[in-house]
């Protein structure tokens, strides 16, 4: 993701969203930030800003580091996964074959805005994204 990425609300496809404010002393200085965190794995993916204490940092607040490192697209948010119509692409287990589906190769675009709204409100998809390009 190379650009900031801004979310207009807390709810995502499966209901309220929440970020629990905590205090941190990051490189920049002290800031509130609210992680966010995978709800597959619960690995720390980044956080939100939620206030600064200096005054040259509160340009951030209201923005999301999200760590590129730890962001990996998968198919579980697939409605077909969910059906059990696509076999998990999980690495922790070799036993399952990689399915291929229409959608290989979609990923998520941060410099469509339309695509940076469905992401924060729990919409985005392969599927909507094609969708959407295809408009």
């Amino acid at each position: 993701l190379t650009t900031q990425i801004i979310s207009k609300g807390f709810t995502g496809r499966h209901g309220r969203a929440y970020l629990k404010p905590v205090s941190r002393h990051l490189v920049t200085g002290a800031h509130t930030v609210s992680d966010i965190d995978c709800a597959f794995c619960g690995n720390l993916l980044g956080w939100k800003y939620v206030s600064a204490e200096e005054e040259s940092q509160r340009y951030k607040v209201g923005k999301f580091i999200l760590e590129t490192k730890k962001i990996t697209t998968t198919p579980e948010w697939d409605p077909a996964f969910g059906a059990g119509l696509v076999e998990s692409t999980d690495s922790l287990n070799p036993t399952m074959a990689p399915s291929k589906s229409v959608y290989d190769g979609i990923e998520f675009d941060s410099q469509d805005e339309d695509e940076c709204e469905d992401l924060f409100s729990g919409l985005w998809s392969p599927g909507l994204a094609v969708r959407r390009k295809n408009r």
